[in-house]
């Protein structure tokens, strides 16, 4: 199902020289994303999107722009290899497939919205904050801060196992993971990131 590919964001590569953060480290990290959080208004980027399953050695990769202005205004646009956009906005997912448009309500479904909530939760780092719907850990890995985020909702933990985030020295998102249960996993790598740039109106028309 397409629409997986870009909730299944995320898988973490194996981990190595893997370091536990302290309560301490967490407790600060916690409140910089906070404040990181709190003043992000617009993020763009590019990503790479690398699929991976279980049973087949071949890799899917895809790349696109990544959209999000605060609120909760967030879109996914595949380029390659086709042209392919995802848009959450005002509590309606709009799928755009090459022209052919769909949309979908995602408040009156409560486990779109929790997916929809997650994504944006991702992107702009309040994910971290939601302890009543998430049992997070935090490790350092060669400078990067990653968490690890199991979800307690049965229905989304049956889609994502576990969702890794990794932050770089500024505490920018900069690989989201997903890992689903099989084994299988989506990893999504970000760059040329642009925090608090002006982003026209019309990227987020559906």
């Amino acid at each position: 199902m397409r629409i997986l590919n870009i909730l299944l964001l995320f898988l973490s590569l194996n981990l190595v020289a893997q370091e536990e953060l302290s309560k301490e480290e967490i407790s600060q990290f916690q409140e910089e994303m906070l404040q990181k959080a709190n003043e992000l208004e617009t993020l763009e980027a590019d990503f790479i999107q690398t699929k991976k399953i279980e049973m087949i050695t071949d890799e899917s990769i895809s790349r696109g722009k990544l959209f999000y202005q605060n609120p909760e205004k967030l879109k996914w646009e595949y380029k390659e290899p086709q042209d392919y956009k995802i848009l959450f906005i005002e509590g309606e997912l709009h799928i755009n497939d090459s022209g052919d448009k769909s949309v979908r309500n995602t408040s009156s479904n409560k486990l779109f919205d929790k997916i929809a909530k997650l994504i944006t939760g991702s992107v702009n780092g309040k994910l971290l904050l939601d302890n009543d719907n998430f049992d997070i850990t935090y490790s350092r890995e060669n400078k990067l801060i990653s968490a690890i985020i199991i979800p307690k909702d049965d229905n989304l933990k049956a889609m994502f196992a576990e969702i890794h985030l990794f932050f770089n020295d500024q505490n920018i998102i900069k690989q989201v993971d997903l890992m689903e249960e099989s084994g299988d996993a989506t990893i999504i790598e970000f760059s040329s990131i642009k925090i608090n740039e002006r982003i026209a109106d019309s990227v987020f028309e559906p």
